[in-house]
């Protein structure tokens, strides 16, 4: 586990603490509970924690040293309480290998318990019925630096996720909504579906029915791909469903085989030819580039690689190469870069620099590997 997840999860473990300590003092108001119901839809992990910090009704620092708790000991527990306490669960303290001491609970606190109980498990069933489609719940899918998942989602569609990405999936009855919180994804669109497929990238919105496109939200653009069917593009705030599949705004219309990019809140001006075999490159774990810059390279690569490379030549970031890269080869990228002419590359733990060693005038011509 990384310090970074090990940070998300004793912020989460902490959070569950603090909801049940809440719980426990008396009942929420409608406020309060509202605001308890959206933390445990954020996530099933929230689920996960808040069953196995509060351990139903048990001693708070106790549940926090057992991970390994199995639901189904306590609903056994629950059922052979016969009194003013409760019979010990054999479950194993992850240090000593003992059973975990218990607090003695009253029946109204096994009452309060089992009320909890009964929410966090209809939350549960909530949450995984068909990924919450029937429910208007969000779920959101992410993938780590480095990673690539595909996930199928309720309504037939399949979703790719490339390096880094973070996608929120959520239903209604007039529409399918994926927000691409950030990264780049491709989306294979069912057919048949009554309600409008919508992707919300940052300024860009695509509407489409039964197509395959590529969504590539980047800091300067973001870039809708089409490799078949047609999808439209417009830069401005989302529809309201009843709408139809005709935005409000200006839009334009993007064709397999056509990239449009929508730059500074406003589209460009009309579609372009795109090489969608480049475009998707990354679902083979490839970077395919045709005479592009070497910086535009460079930043693709160090979207997947361990060790980031960097160029401070200007003029070396402008060299026009062209060839196809394995994103998770690092040597062979590295090897093509020192036989450019003129470089030079220095490594460290943290970093590969590429250096241009002479003068680097003009542009080079375009190398292929």
């Amino acid at each position: 586990m990384t310090a970074s997840e090990q940070l998300v999860n004793t912020a989460i473990a902490e959070q569950a603490r603090e909801w049940f300590v809440a719980y426990d003092e008396g009942p929420l108001d409608a406020q309060e509970t509202a605001a308890f119901l959206t933390w445990l839809r954020a996530s099933p992990v929230h689920v996960a924690a808040f069953l196995r910090v509060s351990r139903i009704a048990s001693d708070l620092k106790a549940a926090a040293d057992a991970p390994d708790f199995a639901f189904e000991a306590l609903l056994e527990e629950a059922r052979t309480d016969n009194g003013n306490h409760v019979a010990e669960i054999g479950s194993l303290n992850a240090q000593g290998g003992r059973p975990i001491p218990r607090r003695p609970h009253t029946r109204s606190t096994w009452a309060l318990a089992g009320g909890v109980a009964a929410l966090i498990v209809g939350v549960s069933l909530l949450w995984w019925s068909r990924d919450g489609e029937r429910f208007g719940l969000p779920r959101t899918y992410d993938t780590a630096h480095g990673e690539q998942a595909a996930w199928p989602l309720p309504d037939g569609s399949t979703l790719h996720l490339d390096t880094g990405g973070s996608a929120t999936v959520h239903y209604s009855k007039t529409e399918r909504v994926i927000d691409l919180n950030r990264g780049q994804a491709l989306f294979e669109v069912a057919r048949g579906d009554g309600r409008r497929f919508r992707v919300s990238a940052g300024e860009a919105q695509v509407l489409a029915v039964g197509t395959e496109f590529d969504v590539y939200r980047r800091s300067d653009v973001t870039l809708v791909t089409v490799v078949a069917g047609t999808v439209a593009v417009y830069a401005s705030a989302p529809p309201l469903p009843s709408s139809g599949i005709a935005p409000p705004g200006p839009s334009l219309r993007v064709s397999g085989g056509q990239q449009l990019g929508v730059e500074a809140g406003k589209l460009w001006p009309e579609p372009v030819a795109a090489d969608t075999k480049a475009a998707t490159a990354w679902l083979q774990h490839q970077i395919v580039a045709e005479d592009r810059p070497l910086g535009e390279i460079v930043e693709e690569f160090n979207r997947y690689a361990r060790v980031s490379i960097g160029i401070d030549d200007p003029a070396l970031m402008a060299l026009r190469v062209s060839g196809r890269f394995d994103v998770y080869d690092t040597e062979s990228f590295v090897a093509f870069l020192s036989s450019l002419e003129g470089v030079t590359i220095e490594r460290t733990a943290t970093r590969i620099r590429v250096i241009s060693v002479g003068a680097t005038q003009g542009e080079h011509p375009p190398s292929t590997h």
